[in-house]
C-alpha cells in the first residue's frame, strides 16, 4: 500500500519516540508543519532500508532447490499421475 514502516530493535527505542518507557507500536496521524521535512527524510530512509529491500528479496526467496523428502514426494505424485493417465487411456479403448 506504499506506507513506510521501520522495524525497531527493542521496545525501549520505540518508546523514546513517544516519550514513554516502552512502546509496542507507533502510528503517526498528524505532523506539525515544522516537522514535515524531518518526517519526509525519515520516510525516505524507511523506504530505502526496508520496503525496497523487501521487494528485492521477495523474488529471490525461493531458490527452486528442494530437499530429499520433497523431491521424493514430487516423484511419487508424478508417478501416480502417469499411472492414472495410463489407466484412463486403457479404459477408453
Amino acid at each position: 500500500m506504499g506506507i513506510p514502516y521501520v522495524i525497531v530493535k527493542g521496545k525501549a527505542r520505540l518508546g523514546t519516540v513517544v516519550r514513554k518507557k516502552t512502546a509496542a507500536a507507533v502510528a503517526l496521524e498528524e505532523v506539525k508543519s515544522e516537522d514535515q521535512r524531518e518526517l519526509a527524510t525519515l520516510a525516505s530512509a524507511a523506504k530505502a532500508n526496508f520496503s525496497d529491500k523487501y521487494e528485492e528479496q521477495r523474488g529471490v526467496w525461493d531458490s527452486g532447490i528442494y530437499g530429499s523428502e520433497s523431491t521424493q514426494m514430487f516423484r511419487k505424485r508424478a508417478k501416480a499421475a502417469r499411472q492414472s493417465v495410463t489407466a484412463a487411456s486403457l479404459g477408453k479403448l
